[in-house]
């Protein structure tokens, strides 16, 4: 088997982990304990219940023993997870760069979770937030970055606590929630002050061309809540994988 094969298998399974984490945390419950069961029947699964991606498609989408419908959410986080398993691998490989290739996975588990509580509950866990935070200043204390880390943090916390009080002024609603906050300040801890700059550009980039078209076709509006934090996750992964490629053609056009 090939490493490419054996860590997008181990990138699925990190993702039938994340699927836990997304379903219980917003209920405040263990992701521990109990085992992993049915949560309409309450039927404990087995091993051939559990295998990431196959058990989904084995088993028709529904429940091996209640035949509820199970939510295609569980087969795409562990299908994504193993792909940018992959992806870090080929950008950080394990064995010539394994602090940045480890690092980086527990960073996308991170920002997955990230990703799928806030687009269904609208809600971003500062348990999550918080760890990443410390993790980022602890990665980058590791790689002799940790000024721009904390930096970072606190220009992310800044920049959008600057915006939410600008939003409250001019609007007179909460222009942000207060999860995209520590969202700002975990991905300003890892990826520095001019790292966060990026993240935050790519993030407000990325939600103009998802919304607009959205606004045009009246599927929301402008007084509908709109969860942030999946845009700052995708400003996070632009900035992972292409960030140094994107502020070197920046600062060449500047005649840096």
């Amino acid at each position: 088997m090939s490493t490419l094969a054996l860590i997008f298998i181990i990138g699925t399974v990190m993702g039938s982990f994340l699927n836990v984490c997304i379903y219980r945390l917003p209920l405040d419950k263990s992701v521990v304990f109990p085992a992993s069961h049915c949560p309409n029947c309450d039927n404990k699964l087995g091993f051939f219940d559990l295998i990431p991606v196959l058990s989904y498609l084995s088993l028709r989408g529904k429940c091996r023993y209640c035949q509820a419908v199970i939510s295609w959410r569980y087969p795409l986080v562990e299908l994504v997870t193993g792909l940018l398993f992959v992806a870090v691998a080929v950008k950080f490989p394990p064995f010539l760069f394994w602090p940045e290739f480890v690092a980086y996975a527990v960073f996308l588990g991170l920002t997955m979770v990230v990703l799928f509580i806030d687009l269904e509950h609208q809600l971003i866990p500062d348990v999550i937030s918080f760890s990443g935070i410390i993790l980022g200043l602890f990665f980058n204390l590791f790689r002799g970055n940790v000024l721009s880390s904390f930096l970072g943090a606190l220009l992310g916390f800044g920049l959008f606590f600057l915006i939410a009080k600008l939003g409250k002024f001019c609007f007179k609603k909460d222009a942000v929630g207060e999860g995209d906050l520590y969202l700002a300040a975990f991905l300003g801890a890892w990826f520095g002050w001019q790292g966060v700059l990026l993240v935050i550009f790519v993030a407000y980039l990325f939600a103009a061309l998802v919304i607009l078209p959205l606004l045009i076709f009246r599927k929301v509006n402008m007084a509908d809540a709109v969860p942030f934090g999946p845009a700052l996750v995708v400003g996070g992964l632009v900035t992972l994988f292409f960030g140094q490629a994107i502020l070197g053609w920046y600062l060449g056009l500047l005649g840096f």
